[in-house]
């Protein structure tokens, strides 16, 4: 990943797991490490018992890659999380996205607070393209989904 790339993402601060892990796994798709996503490839072995050609690629592969994106999501998470991570024995890129996903997977109030104020001040353009608008709705409204939050009825 170019620091370039990473310029577009965000520090993980405990908070923005929603739009945070989105865009993680654009970037990591977008520069060519998708296999971090996975479990690391199992080995096949030929008749002699010695790894197969195919499988020591593979796995290789998968260990540049793993390590490529597994130190860049690092660098983007907070020291005290980051200290979470090493703490919990994470050691794949696969395995941080899950466990952040169990740690702070769940909306709490004061996200769910900020992410309506922000519902509340977004302007929806009516004189030019309204996309990037609606789908920052859409991020906005995916955490309080996911938590089957209600959005209050207007006064």
């Amino acid at each position: 990943m170019s620091s370039q790339t990473l310029s577009h993402l965000c520090t993980f601060d405990g908070c923005n797991l929603t739009n945070w892990d989105a865009t993680a796994r654009y970037i990591i798709n977008a520069t060519d490490c998708c296999m971090a996503f996975g479990d690391q490839p199992s080995t096949a072995f030929d008749d002699k018992g010695s790894k197969t050609e195919d499988s020591h690629k593979a796995h290789e592969n998968w260990e540049d890659q793993n390590a490529e994106a597994f130190s860049n999501l690092m660098l983007q998470i907070s020291l005290d999380i980051r200290k979470l991570i090493v703490q919990a024995q994470k050691e794949s890129t696969k395995d941080i996205l899950d466990w952040l996903k169990t740690q702070y997977g769940t909306t709490t109030i004061s996200a769910a607070y900020t992410n309506v104020i922000a519902v509340n001040k977004l302007l929806i353009p009516s004189d030019c393209d309204p996309t990037p608008a609606i789908d920052q709705l859409c991020i906005l409204f995916t955490p309080l989904e996911d938590n089957k939050f209600i959005y209050p009825e207007p006064l």
